[in-house]
This record gives structure tokens, sequence and C-alpha cells, in this order.
């Protein structure tokens, strides 16, 4: 018998793993003196082929299914594929941006319909793949994460977790990205360091260090630290400050979460786009406004910015750093051009992160509390996820 040099493997493996199916090998055979074997796949998001990611636990979970396989227990492996939300859009905006498309352009039912052809498709690739490995998957009991009865076991969690009170809905800062319009979790999110300018603006009596002067506008507060000798006249009063859309009060709060050693000891309040600001303002609720929100979803400065409305953030920083200086608000020999520090960015395309007052978002407490399951009190710990989704794409 001649044998081929090179094996080929498309003459042999599919025939061998379509007599596995058929012949029910991967369907678990129930035997009650022995302890049953179960391991759910980690389903892969449908927005595109494997990788070798998916290759590596494709091949370690296959080796552990098939020796408790061989002692003879009733193993299932469940297979399964997530539609990925987000991960998915993010796919399908490139294949669009090639088609010469975009998503804001396309009909909401065309583009859901298109949306979920893609998925499947992918979904059967991904399907096709795992077999080609020889994955010992039980592909009866196959689940998707858009399947009626997984949706409404996702309704009856979330029900659950409302009725025990760990899930609430509030207005909350949230890393929002502007290009794919969607909150972030802190997962989410890359750091990069960047060198940008830290400018020094004169607010009436003090001088405040800043790389985002555009965001002046949703000031609430000025916050010293009450250990500061500098500032202890100033503090609880509010002080008359000269802006670029004229003059306006402001108060000054004590706070010692304020670096005394950071530019000059002082910092403006912006409660509605930065995360440190918004704790600040959480903390002296009684004596500051409420937080202003003057950038907008789609990154751009709003009505209260006045002249500035309309304008990108990129465009109006320069515009406003160029008026401050021209007001004698701002002294160019003063400002830092080596100022290093981190960015926070979408971590797929690479925005900056906006952070962003936000109304009815959910979130779930971070709290641990007493659970009632199937009659048994069990405590668990449940993780902020810090949003739970704002636009439809999210899951």
């Amino acid at each position: 018998m001649e044998i081929d040099k090179v094996y080929n493997s498309k003459e042999f493996e599919e025939k061998i793993y379509t007599m596995w199916e058929k012949s029910g090998y991967f369907t678990p055979k129930i035997d009650s003196t022995k302890k049953p074997f179960c391991i759910i796949m980690p389903p892969p998001n449908a927005n595109g082929a494997l990788h070798i990611g998916h290759a590596l636990f494709v091949t370690l979970q296959d080796i552990m299914v098939r020796y408790h396989r061989m002692q003879g227990e009733a193993t299932l492996w469940l297979p399964g594929a997530d539609h990925a939300g987000f991960e998915t859009q993010v796919v399908f905006d490139k294949k669009l941006e090639k088609e010469g498309r975009k998503r804001n352009e396309v009909p909401k039912d065309q583009l859901l319909k298109e949306m979920m052809e893609f998925t499947l498709k992918n979904k059967e690739i991904m399907e096709g793949q795992f077999k080609k490995l020889g994955a010992s998957c039980d592909w009866t009991r196959e689940k998707f994460t858009l399947d009626q009865d997984i949706i409404q076991t996702v309704y009856q969690t979330f029900e659950k977790l409302k009725q025990d009170d760990l899930i609430y809905k509030g207005s909350r800062l949230v890393n929002w990205c502007t290009k794919h319009q969607t909150s972030l979790s802190d997962l989410e999110i890359k750091y990069e360091e960047r060198i940008d300018p830290l400018y020094y603006i004169k607010y009436g009596s003090f001088k405040l260090a800043t790389v985002r002067p555009e965001t002046k506008f949703g000031d609430t507060a000025i916050a010293v630290n009450p250990k500061d000798q500098r500032y202890q006249d100033y503090v609880g009063k509010e002080v008359e400050v000269e802006t670029v859309l004229g003059k306006a009060k402001i108060k000054v709060i004590a706070d010692e979460s304020v670096d005394m050693e950071f530019g000059t000891g002082a910092v403006k309040v912006t409660p509605a786009h930065d995360f440190a600001d918004f704790e600040t303002w959480q903390r002296h609720k009684a004596e500051i406004p409420e937080p202003k929100v003057v950038i907008d979803k789609y990154g751009k400065m709003n009505e209260l910015a006045g002249i500035y409305q309309g304008m990108k953030v990129a465009e109006a920083r320069e515009k406003v750093v160029a008026d401050m200086v021209e007001k004698g608000l701002l002294d160019e020999t003063e400002i830092d051009y080596k100022y290093k520090h981190n960015v926070a960015c979408c971590f797929k395309c690479g925005t900056v992160i906006e952070p962003t007052l936000m109304d009815n978002q959910w979130f779930i407490k971070m709290t641990e509390k007493p659970f009632a399951m199937d009659g048994k009190i069990k405590r668990l710990e449940y993780f902020a996820s810090n949003s739970m989704g704002y636009s439809n794409s999210r899951r």
C-alpha cells in the first residue's frame, strides 16, 4: 500500500467528525453511578473568524472533556456563541465604512437586519472552524446569546437583582466614547502616556492649573486643601472672577483630596466632566451647585459654552486659550508644554474618553448582601461594572 507523502486532512477528518456527530458520541449518556462532568465553552464573539486564542482554549477544554469521557463519566461540553454587542458593532461599522456607508444613515430596521445576518454568518463560520479543530462539543445543545430562552433568563436575572435592591438607575459620570456613542466600563479603557500643555488660568485672586481649559464653563467651585495656609481666608466664601464669557461668582471649598504640591494647590471643580471632581461634588452637595454638562455626547461644546457652542473639544480648547491670553486671563509664558500625564482612551478606536454625566444608567451595587436562592440564604458579592449600557448596541 502506497502512503501519500503529505497528509491530506480534508480526505479523512471531516468524514470522521461527521461520523462522531451522527453516532451521538458527544452527547452524554447518563450513568447514575458516576459523577457527571460538564464544561461550558466561553462563547466566542460572533464578529469574525476564530483566532489562535480560541484554538488554545479549544485544545485545553477538549483534552479535559475527552479524558473524563474515557473514564465513562456523563460528559458534556456545552458550545455557544456570543452576539457580542459592542464588539460586533465595531467590526460591523468597519464593514460599513469599506462600503462607503455610515451606521446612523441606515434605517433602524434595515440596520438590525443586516447586523443579525452578519452575526449569524460569522457564527456559522466559527462553528465550522470548531469542528475542523475536532472540538467534541454536544452541538445538539448549542446556545446563542440571542436565543429567546437566554434572553428570558437575562430578564429574569435583572428582575431578581432589582427585587433584591442590588441594581439601580441613576445619573452618574461614565466613560463615554464619542465615536462609538457608548459608555465603557473601566476595563474597556486603555491609558496612553501623553505630553500636553498645562495651563495656569487666572480665577480672580487664584491661579489654577489645568490641561482642559475648555471645561471651565462647567466649573462649580474652586477647591483647596484644608491644611493649605495660603487659602485659609477664602474657604467657604464666594469670589468674583473674570471669564471669557464675562464676570461670574464661584465658591471656594476645602477638600482633603486636593494635592497642595500640584500646580498652585488650588483646582477647579468640574463635576460633570471629571471623575475626581464628581466625587468632590458628592462630598460637598450642600455647598456647591449641581454639575453642569458643557460637552455633548458627540464631543462638542453645548449652549453653556456660549460663543464656543458647536466646537469640538480640541478646537474649543485652542480658541479658549487664545481668548484667555487676549483678555489677560492666561499668561503664555507660564504654560508648561512638557506636562506628562495618562490619558484615558477607548480600547477599540483610541478616541480620547469624555467623562460625561449621563442619565438613566444602570449600575450594580458594590456591596455584600444576603441573597435568597432555592430556599437557602447565600452571600454573594456584586462588583460594579461602571455602566451596564447606554446605546442599543451594548449588552
